[in-house]
């Protein structure tokens, strides 16, 4: 119903949008993938003058990056954790400010872990490095 409703009433050629994929969830959304920002939004505007009667256009936001370093020994506290990652770690290459240790919690195994925010720039490349 959905998807048919907006085939009939939205055409992306006519304003530009390269639609990656366009698929029905199975509560009855439809999930539709374009390739930039401008092309979400500019989708978003014509599906909501088109079909605002019928649909609600709502736009996932991004999830903030945080890392978990598992299995750290109970020495380590939060405030020194920046410090002992960067002298472990020499190959990563960071500064000081390049993460930010959150907290650290205890798992049911008795596992001590850390949670941290990398900056914008460095959330990638740790995550090919492991």
């Amino acid at each position: 119903m959905i998807k048919s409703v907006l085939k009939t009433k939205v055409n992306p050629t006519e304003i530009k949008v390269g639609i990656k994929s366009f698929k029905s969830l199975k509560d009855g959304r439809v999930l539709i993938e374009a390739g930039s920002l401008d092309e979400i939004n500019s989708l978003r505007t014509t599906i909501g003058n088109e079909c605002g009667e019928y649909l609600e256009v709502t736009v996932p936001k991004l999830w903030k990056t945080r890392l978990i370093i598992r299995k750290i020994p109970q020495t380590i506290a939060v405030q020194n954790f920046e410090e002992t990652i960067i002298a472990q770690n020499p190959k990563l290459l960071m500064k000081t400010g390049d993460i930010a240790a959150r907290f650290k919690f205890k798992t049911k195994r008795g596992l001590i872990n850390m949670v941290m925010k990398p900056a914008q720039r460095r959330g990638k490349s740790f995550s090919r490095q492991n």
